[in-house]
């Protein structure tokens, strides 16, 4: 017998929400789902009516339904796409039309910034570095800085991402393991301003999982990408998902459980010890003027870049 819609009691259910033991059918699932992301946004208090957002788009199913719920949530908000093209054959070119196609459902600007037309190189570039063949660690340190750099050239003030809850659980189980406070602390549904040239982060899809994710973006027929990036395979964060998604499989409200017991009870003791310590101080890249923890040197996108260059430079000296 198929199952009822248990929040409308009509309609047929296709979807269960296991964390909740909820039947629902695909309007009230999309709608439960805005909700959400809603009280989400009201709970940390996100978003404010004359803010300018920059929403950070890939093309995938989470950075594209949070641009759409945002644009039916606060449909008066200034909120402009940006996109990052790193030079990943096939990927980038695929994804780009995605978030151009959004942008036009959407009626937003969309800002796309090529990295091989603006800095004279592509992620690929970095196989050829000491990045070797998974550059993944310099290609985040590469979208956090340019994120930053053009919501704050463009005058923007704040930045959305489309990190979920699978994300902020497997990145905080990670910190857990390093022990890495510093990283635990910082890693907040909303990061305010600590520096005039920071740009506040929020996560207003920290509440909805994967599939909640791609169930969304799949009833409401949003473009999204049908390929995977080629360093993708394989990578550490995936096995750490994958080995929380078999604890899921036992405790189906695992990840709920861990991330509120994370920031109403663990974070407020971890800020509370470390409440007395001094700030560490910001200081300004000599090379970009971007703000940085290094006193005297280059910051680290810089730091990829010169090194980047070099090794592009060493190539041509050679090849001639």
């Amino acid at each position: 017998m198929t199952s009822k819609c248990r929040r409308c009691g009509l309609n047929r259910a296709e979807i269960y929400l296991a964390h909740s033991n909820l039947n629902l059918c695909p309007d009230c699932f999309s709608l439960l789902t805005e909700r959400k992301v809603k009280n989400t946004i009201e709970s940390y208090k996100m978003i404010s009516k004359d803010d300018k957002l920059g929403v950070a788009v890939s093309g995938g199913k989470d950075s594209s339904s949070l641009a759409f719920i945002l644009s039916n949530l606060y449909d008066k908000l200034d909120m402009t796409l940006i996109y990052i093209d790193l030079g990943v054959p096939e990927y980038s070119k695929h994804c780009l039309e995605k978030v151009e196609d959004l942008a036009k459902i959407l009626g937003k600007d969309l800002v796309v910034y090529s990295l091989e037309d603006k800095m004279g190189f592509t992620i690929m570039d970095l196989k050829k570095t000491i990045y070797g063949r998974k550059p993944c660690s310099a290609c985040g340190a590469i979208k956090r800085y340019l994120f930053n750099k053009i919501a704050y050239d463009f005058g923007l003030t704040k930045i959305a991402t489309g990190h979920n809850l699978d994300d902020t659980v497997e990145a905080l189980f990670n910190f857990y393991i390093e022990g890495n406070v510093k990283s635990l602390v910082r890693l907040k549904p909303y990061l305010p301003k600590t520096h005039p040239k920071i740009v506040p982060k929020i996560k207003p899809l920290i509440g909805l999982t994967d599939m909640e994710c791609l169930f969304y973006a799949s009833y409401k027929g949003l473009p999204i990408r049908t390929l995977e990036c080629q360093f993708s395979k394989g990578s550490r964060s995936i096995r750490r998902k994958e080995i929380l998604n078999m604890i899921v499989e036992k405790i189906p409200n695992f990840k709920h459980a861990f991330i509120n017991s994370h920031y109403k009870r663990i974070l407020p003791l971890i800020e509370q010890a470390l409440k007395n310590q001094e700030m560490p101080e910001i200081y300004d890249c000599p090379l970009c003027g971007m703000p940085t923890s290094l006193k005297d040197a280059p910051c680290h996108f810089c730091k990829i870049v010169s090194l980047v260059k070099g090794e592009l430079e060493n190539k041509r000296m050679y090849a001639s």
